[in-house]
C-alpha cells in the first residue's frame, strides 16, 4: 500500500502531537521576551521556506516537474505572509500577521486534517516534510496573535479579500494555461470539504462556492475574535 487514508492510526497520532507541541510551544513563546519571540518568528519562517525548497528539490529529483511545485497553493503563499510579518513593523506587520491568523491557519489546518499528500507512504519523506511545515504554518501566526502583533477587528474583514485579490487571478490564469491546480481553483482534492463544495455546486459555481465559504469562515472568525475581545475589555473593568 502506497498510500495512507485520512485519520488512519498514525495520521490521528501525528495531529495529536501536532496539537501538544504547538500548545508547548506558545506557552513558551507568551513568557519569552519580545526580541526573543519576533527572532524566533523569523528563524521559523525561514526555516519553513528552506523546507519548502528542500521538498521541491526531492519531488523534482523523483521526477517531477517545476511547474506543479510552484510555491502557490494557500499555505505555500503563507511562507511569505509569515516572512513578511515577521520582517516588518507597525501597520504592514499588523496587515500580514492578520491575514496570517484569519486567512492561512484555516488553510494550513484544512490541509492537516485533510492532506493532499497522502498519495504517498506516512513515513515517507514527502509527509513528514509537509506536515512539519503545515503545523509552523499554524504555529507562527498563533505566535503573532498572542504577541499581539495584529489586532484583529471587523475593521480589517477586507485584509484577506484585498491579498486575494492580488494573488487569486495571476494564480488562476497559470492554472488555465499551464494545466496546473494551484489553490484548488479549478478543482478540489478528494475527500476534503472543498469536494464538498464541488459536488454541491454541479462544478459550474465552485469558484462562487469557494469564495463564500472564505467568507463563512471570516465571519465566524471574527465574531470569535470580536467576543474574547468584547470578554476581556468587560473583565477589565470589573478588575481595575
Amino acid at each position: 500500500m502506497n498510500e495512507f487514508e485520512h485519520f488512519c492510526p498514525e495520521h490521528i497520532v501525528m495531529l495529536i502531537s501536532i496539537a501538544v507541541l504547538i500548545t508547548a510551544g506558545l506557552l513558551i513563546a507568551r513568557k519569552v521576551s519580545e526580541r526573543k519571540a519576533m527572532y524566533a518568528a523569523r528563524i521559523l519562517s525561514i526555516v519553513v521556506l528552506c523546507s519548502e525548497i528542500l521538498q521541491d528539490i526531492l519531488l523534482i529529483r523523483d521526477g517531477g516537474s517545476l511547474i506543479d511545485f510552484l510555491p502557490l497553493h494557500l499555505c505555500n503563499l503563507g511562507i511569505f505572509v509569515n516572512l513578511a510579518a515577521s520582517f516588518t513593523r507597525g501597520r504592514v506587520q499588523s496587515f500580514f500577521a492578520e491575514v496570517a491568523i484569519v486567512l492561512l491557519i484555516p488553510g494550513a489546518v484544512a490541509a492537516l486534517l485533510f492532506p493532499d499528500w497522502n498519495y504517498r507512504p506516512f513515513w515517507s519523506y514527502l509527509p513528514l516534510l509537509c506536515f512539519f511545515t503545515h503545523s509552523l504554518l499554524v504555529f507562527i501566526p498563533l505566535l503573532f496573535l498572542i504577541r499581539r502583533k495584529a489586532r484583529i477587528s471587523f475593521r480589517h474583514f477586507w485584509y484577506s479579500y484585498l491579498f486575494l485579490l492580488v494573488v487569486v487571478p495571476p494564480i488562476y490564469l497559470l492554472n488555465q494555461h499551464a494545466g496546473v491546480n494551484y489553490m484548488f481553483l479549478m478543482f478540489p482534492p478528494s475527500d476534503s470539504p472543498l469536494e464538498w463544495i464541488f459536488n454541491l455546486t454541479d462544478g459550474k459555481f465552485y469558484l462562487c462556492g469557494l469564495l463564500i465559504l472564505v467568507t463563512a469562515i471570516l465571519v465566524v472568525e471574527y465574531l470569535i475574535y470580536g467576543l474574547i475581545r468584547f470578554l476581556n475589555t468587560k473583565k477589565s473593568y470589573k478588575h481595575p
